[in-house]
């Protein structure tokens, strides 16, 4: 009898330990399938158009009724001056700012004051001379919504606006022009370590119809280059 209980105990005691070591092994599986981090160089390259004719809405003046129209074309063209590591973990980009993005924004158009006094309407255009803003403080966030999925949102930069011709406040919004939808890139691809390179392109439009009591049209478009370095973890 005493023999038989020993056995039970140390049955039990064998049955703990295998518990424990059953643990130990599941934590350590674990460890073993977190996804591997795949770490790439970012570069961006990025063209943006814009196209306005805006005219703000009348301002009454004693007997008169004044009003400004400005017609511009605006060409946007920056690029990263450095790259930006990013981590893909699961498929998944890890949000992250690409930062030091230089560049020129190259203007041309016109102003007119248009006036009606008493019946009598009179448009007084003023040429603007082409100008050419440079910069090299924008930045773009870029993070994912799902595996495999790349969320650039609006880039931003501080730039001087310019009065001639006048910047409607929906260019001023969008400097760089509007981010285009998400990208996507197969979950093979970002794995392959053979892949040593990927370029994404992509494109966005934006446009806005004005309303009364204002008047015109803005289009806004942009051409996206992103290219990916594979480096080490």
């Amino acid at each position: 009898m005493r023999r038989t209980a020993w056995g039970l105990g140390s049955l039990a005691r064998d049955a703990g330990f295998l518990g424990v070591i059953g643990i130990a092994c599941f934590a350590a599986g674990a460890v073993d399938a977190a996804p591997t981090p795949q770490v790439f160089a970012l570069t961006i390259s990025v063209t943006a158009f814009a196209d306005f004719d805006h005219t703000t809405a009348p301002i009454q003046r004693l007997d008169c009724e004044t009003s400004s129209r400005a017609k511009g074309v605006r060409t946007v063209t920056f690029r990263s001056s450095r790259p930006t590591l990013v981590r893909f973990v699961g498929g998944r980009l890890q949000a992250v700012v690409a930062g030091g993005l230089k560049g020129t924004v190259k203007l041309s158009g016109t102003n007119t004051s248009n006036r009606l006094c008493s019946g009598e309407e009179t448009h007084t255009p003023q040429s603007c001379a082409k100008t050419t803003r440079s910069f090299k403080n924008a930045h773009a966030a870029f993070s994912s919504a799902a595996a495999g999925s790349i969320t650039i949102r609006p880039p931003r930069v501080s730039l001087r606006r310019s009065s001639c011709p006048e910047e409607p406040d929906d260019v001023v919004a969008f400097p760089l022009g509007p981010a285009p939808g998400p990208l996507h890139v197969a979950l093979a691809t970002l794995t392959n370590p053979r892949i040593s390179r990927l370029t994404l392109r992509a494109s966005a439009r934006r446009t806005k119809n004005y309303g009364s009591p204002e008047d015109g049209v803005v289009q806004q478009r942009t051409a996206w280059k992103l290219t990916f370095v594979r480096r080490g973890r």
